[in-house]
This record gives structure tokens, sequence and C-alpha cells, in this order.
């Protein structure tokens, strides 16, 4: 990495200011990695998307937006459940946002997706009839991710204390390309 790149980094760090959607659960580990870091941060209601940031004075939450999903379990949840609530949101998101990312924690990558399964223990203490949600899951956001569908971009996060991290990296190339597009031309 060039060191302009290091040095561009170290000042988006001092000034970016993470919004947290206030309807936003079970997040402590993102809160004290980005307390441990020094990065400030404030809860907020957003239109969609639990994640977005401000920097230099401007707000970014109706451009670039995290939705933060904490398994697979939740995102079969939403793909199950609640598909009228999840798809209502990712069209409103899709239609305003220039960025969106789903960010899956817990899990590594499609094929750990696709392979996911449940354990005995969760298939009898909920009452679940499908066992390999992983599946259903797979399909249902390879479809919705299209450009004909809703253009979003997955993410995964394997280990949630990287989490914070992912959420930072994300909106620093955001602000990058952003910085680049707004420079005046030489």
């Amino acid at each position: 990495m060039k060191l302009s790149s290091i040095s561009e980094k170290k000042d988006f760090m001092k000034k970016v200011n993470i919004i947290i959607d206030t309807r936003e659960q079970k997040n402590a580990h993102i809160l004290n990695e980005l307390d441990r870091m020094g990065i400030m941060h404030e809860s907020k209601k957003l239109d969609y998307g639990d994640y977005s940031f401000q920097a230099d004075g401007k707000d970014f939450s109706s451009v670039c937006v995290i939705e933060r999903k904490a398994n697979v379990n939740e995102v079969y949840g939403n793909v199950s459940s609640d598909r009228e609530q999840i798809e209502k949101e990712l069209d409103t998101a899709c239609k305003n946002a220039n960025q969106l990312i789903l960010l899956v924690e817990n899990i590594k990558d499609w094929e750990s997706m696709k392979a996911f399964m449940l354990s005995d223990k969760d298939m009898d203490g909920n009452d679940r009839k499908v066992r390999n949600i992983g599946e259903t899951c797979y399909s249902t956001l390879q479809a919705w991710r299209c450009g004909n569908r809703y253009d979003f971009t997955v993410e995964f996060v394997p280990d949630i204390s990287k989490t914070a991290i992912k959420i930072l990296e994300a909106f620093y190339w955001y602000y990058h390309n952003y910085k680049k597009l707004t420079a005046p031309r030489k």
C-alpha cells in the first residue's frame, strides 16, 4: 500500500462518524471495537440499512449503507418469515442508495452459506422443518443481488471481531471514490 493511501486512511479514521440505526441490536462487538479504535459513532434513525457514515461535514446515510445480519439463521428468518418486509427494505435502499452492502457475520463465503445446515438441537428446539437453510439463503440472495432485482453486494465476516473493520473499510473506499470524483480537475 502506498504511503499516500495509508495517510489518507488515517485521516479518514480521524474524521469519520459511523451512524448506527436506532433499531440495530446485539452489536456490542462492533461498538466496543469502534471505541477501542477511537472511531466516533452515534445512534440515529436511518431510513434504510443498519450502518452508514458522515465525514467532512457530509452525510452519506442516504447513499452508502450496510445491512448487517448476525448469521445464516437471521438471513433465513428474513427470506422465509419476514420476506415481504426485507424485500420492501431492499427495494427502498436500492432505489435510493448508490451502494448497499449486505454484511453476513459468522460465515466465510458463498459456498459455506450454501452448505449451512441446522444442527439436531436447532431442528428439535425450534420446530424447524428445513435443515439445509443455507441453500435457501444462498439461492434467494443470489437472485436478489442481481442488477435487475435489487442490485446489492454481499460480503461475509466469519470472525465477528472483524465486523467493525469491514464496515470501516467499505465506508473508506466509498469516501475515497467520492473524493476522487468531486476533486477539481487538473
